[in-house]
């Protein structure tokens, strides 16, 4: 009976989504879209004992980082340490955000350039890169310490892209304006890979919290999204590959936006 239910509310759902994509309302939210947001993330699985080393290689790129953000290169940067560890998996990571893809390369370049590129640490551990890019996203503006970034990836099913999308769009985005607007985030984007590397069909919510509270009322206010939108959760769950789903918690000591 309970499966029963559940495929009914999927139809209805999924019914719902389709007229709601063909609808004027429809083209009042593509018109709402941001422009393209680029972001590189470098990833490394460090040993422990050249951890040191990369905080000193982090505090050393703020001024390179500064002077890009400054002349419009860049719109914002940061770096993380894992606070889930697994063997052979990113313990250290950075990003730094972009409004064009020419513009994310030379930053790019300028930061391959710096002396903190020669870091030991870098060139001994496992590295990965990836690109992604976002129409779904907002920060506050400024500097911030002692964040925490909570990114959840989903793989999402052929021929559901459409239908996730429009859950995300009422489900998830709606409640991180709120916590945005509310301080209890620094920021949020919806991403997919602009250049794949990865599972075409992937997607990633990345947060950045206000300090270890954030993470609490991000929870909460995901636990009451699902009670306000029901249809819209079962439509993401319904559309997503869950064994696909992977989770990262991460310390954040500073990050910066524009």
């Amino acid at each position: 009976m309970h499966n029963q239910i559940r495929r009914c509310l999927s139809l209805l759902c999924a019914i719902a989504f389709a007229a709601l994509w063909a609808s004027p309302a429809r083209a009042q939210m593509d018109q709402k879209e941001k422009p393209p947001l680029y972001t590189y993330v470098a990833e490394w699985s460090v040993p422990r004992a050249q951890w040191p080393g990369m905080d000193k290689s982090d505090k050393g790129m703020k001024t390179t980082m500064d002077k890009l953000v400054a002349d419009g290169t860049i719109v914002g940067y940061g770096s993380f340490k894992t606070v889930v560890h697994q063997e052979g998996h990113p313990t250290h990571g950075s990003w730094f955000q972009a409004m064009s893809m020419g513009n994310l390369m030379k930053a790019l370049t300028a930061i391959m350039a710096t002396p903190e590129n020669s870091n030991p640490a870098f060139s001994t551990s496992k590295h990965w890169d990836v690109i992604l890019e976002s129409t779904q996203y907002g920060f506050q503006s400024g500097t911030f310490e002692n964040s925490y970034l909570r990114v959840g990836t989903w793989i999402v099913k052929p021929g559901s892209g459409d239908t996730v999308k429009e859950a995300l769009k009422s489900y998830i985005v709606p409640s991180m304006e709120k916590l945005l607007a509310d301080g209890a985030i620094h920021g949020y984007q919806v991403d997919e890979e602009a250049i794949h590397t990865g599972d075409p069909g992937m997607i990633d919510v990345a947060i950045l919290t206000n300090g270890a509270d954030g993470l609490d009322k991000y929870y909460a206010a995901l636990e009451e999204a699902g009670k306000k939108s029901p249809l819209s959760g079962i439509a993401f769950d319904q559309g997503v590959d869950e064994s696909g789903h992977r989770d990262v918690l991460a310390l954040v000591p500073s990050f910066t936006h524009k």
